[in-house]
């Protein structure tokens, strides 16, 4: 056989010996502090969309939650708010789970008002363990959609090289 021939087995060969690492992700928006008549806010559209582009970007399978609204920030590092979600995830064959948590002023109503704190949990799933956990302020004065959307991407691949 030629080797112009044999070129597309090898290389059709050498593809599929290859190990793949994708992981199935999913994640959900939980939103503490605005009034629970509120439209939804901006910047929990943002977290999700940048949520979706860096994990899929990194090869991952992505799936989200629908966005959780709670009048006081979770006490414990899961909240039992969602854990309807996650079990929803976990029959979908989720590998790992991550839970956003976007703190906002108290009483705020506003759709565009910032996040004064944003936590990043990394959970995995079987048996439900932390992780990594990424603490950020969130209000800057300045700063346009563009670059929150930017440093927010850079906040969520803090957490892809926690999955294994």
């Amino acid at each position: 056989m030629s080797l112009k021939r044999c070129f597309p087995l090898l290389l059709l060969a050498f593809f599929a010996l290859l190990p793949l690492d994708a992981a199935t992700v999913s994640f959900i928006i939980i939103e503490t502090g605005l009034d629970m008549e509120a439209d939804a806010n901006q910047n929990s559209s943002l977290w999700e969309n940048g949520l979706f582009d860096v994990f899929f970007d990194s090869g991952h399978i992505v799936s989200n939650a629908p966005l959780l609204r709670l009048g006081r920030l979770p006490k414990d590092d899961f909240p039992a708010e969602a854990l309807n979600e996650l079990d929803e995830a976990i029959e979908g064959g989720v590998d790992f789970f991550i839970v956003t948590l976007l703190e906002f002023p108290d009483s705020g109503r506003a759709s565009s008002l910032k996040p004064r704190q944003i936590t990043l949990r990394l959970f995995r799933v079987q048996p439900l363990e932390l992780l990594h956990e990424q603490i950020y302020p969130g209000i800057r004065a300045g700063r346009n959609d563009r670059d929150e959307f930017d440093n927010l991407k850079q906040a969520a691949r803090s957490l892809v090289p926690h999955i294994r």
